[in-house]
């Protein structure tokens, strides 16, 4: 058999292979656009990939504005009171219902990492393909969930996972 033949039929068969990824990723975005999207591609295998894989098929239902289901049965200004003006609660509801761009949010959860200790680089993500790292206490304050000075509290601080309803209470009155 004429060796340059051999180099072509090598040639298209490795063309016919990557034209057949290509169909596959193609078929698989028809069904969801971020299968093989670039910040999504992470290492095979890796906990981020398995992550990732797992976000992708899940089926999720919309936003569930918990404020307005309550200001719907008339209960939103009760809640407003428990919840309080300016607290953790009272800004994360709203947070809930920001828009969002699917890729980025997938790429975050799928990237996620906590490892508690030394407050430097406890927590670990990518966005747009860029690793972020930062203590725990940064990351609660750029996100919005907690204020420079309420993580300067002892309930901060000492790490209290639990209180009581009257140790809820007087945490507010140090917080604002």
């Amino acid at each position: 058999m004429d060796e340059d033949f051999m180099d072509f039929e090598v040639e298209d068969e490795e063309v016919q292979g990557e034209e057949g990824v290509q169909q596959e990723q193609q078929a698989d975005a028809a069904v969801d656009p971020l299968i093989g999207h670039a910040y999504l591609t992470f290492p095979e295998g890796s906990p981020m990939a398995e992550r990732c894989d797992r976000l992708l098929t899940m089926q999720l239902g919309g936003h569930l504005g918990i404020m307005g289901l309550l200001e719907t049965v008339g209960e939103d200004a009760r809640a407003r009171d428990i919840v309080g003006l300016d607290t953790l609660f009272s800004r994360l509801f709203p947070l809930a219902m920001e828009d969002t761009y699917r890729e980025i949010t997938v790429e975050f959860l799928s990237s996620f990492t906590f490892a508690p200790g030394p407050p430097v680089n406890e927590i670990t993500f990518y966005l747009t393909s860029q690793q972020f790292g930062m203590s725990l206490a940064q990351f609660v304050v750029h996100s919005g969930l907690y204020t420079e000075p309420e993580i300067a509290t002892v309930i901060y601080t000492e790490g209290v996972r639990e209180m009581d309803r009257q140790t809820q209470i007087a945490a507010k009155g140090h917080c604002h």
